[in-house]
């Protein structure tokens, strides 16, 4: 019989080689400065290789590209939540108004987050019923406060994923989880009270019958 004794997992292995091949890909493709078509199920390969990038889905067009645009911009759910690692969060929500601002009530939450007065105007002009609308925010749109702070809600930590240089936290909000990325150790432990504010200008609002983004820039 042989071993084979090896000082790194087959896992980092191959992550390393694939790292390895992107970067190849791209200096060839580079140099060669031609037009490259390159088919891939891996969308951390489609952003990190491309200068534009077609989504398909069960054979149909969904969006195309910047890495940047379907990124900050996605065009529907499905592209929402395909690109992007962690994904982006996902809610069904209510917007009213509240005094001079827009309340955006999470699903089952007792309050809502402050966003700017011209969301319900944006909405109103996108003709969508309330029971049909869905907000989208990535985990570094999420922003987390140790302290009460003016803006932030009262949230509850439950899963904390370190991941080096930072975290991956899931808070409790109303009867969904909101995943935040925030600073590695910044909440200490799973269970602890924490406040929570989304920012606006990262917010994304769709159409859950059709899917699709309803276009809102705040």
């Amino acid at each position: 019989p042989k071993a084979m004794l090896m000082d790194e997992p087959i896992g980092a292995l191959d992550a390393k080689l694939r790292e390895e091949m992107r970067a190849e890909i791209k200096r060839l493709h580079i140099k060669q400065g031609s037009t490259t078509i390159y088919v891939t199920h891996d969308q951390i390969e489609a952003m990190s290789l491309a200068d534009r990038i077609v989504i398909m889905h069960e054979g149909v067009l969904q969006q195309v590209g910047s890495p940047s645009e379907v990124y900050t911009h996605p065009a529907n759910l499905f592209v929402a939540q395909f690109v992007g690692s962690p994904v982006m969060n996902v809610a069904n929500a209510a917007v009213t108004m509240n005094g001079s601002g827009a309340r955006v009530t999470v699903d089952g939450a007792a309050e809502g987050f402050l966003f700017p007065a011209e969301l319900v105007g944006q909405l109103d002009a996108a003709s969508v019923e309330q029971n049909r609308l869905a907000l989208g925010i990535r985990p570094e749109g999420v922003m987390v406060s140790r302290e009460p702070t003016d803006g932030y809600l009262p949230v509850e930590a439950h899963i904390i994923e370190p991941l080096g240089s930072y975290d991956i936290v899931d808070l409790k909000v109303g009867a969904q989880m909101l995943r935040a990325r925030t600073r590695s150790g910044f909440v200490g432990k799973a269970g602890v009270q924490v406040f929570a504010k989304l920012d606006p200008a990262q917010a994304h609002f769709f159409d859950t019958t059709s899917g699709n983004s309803l276009e809102v820039r705040l």
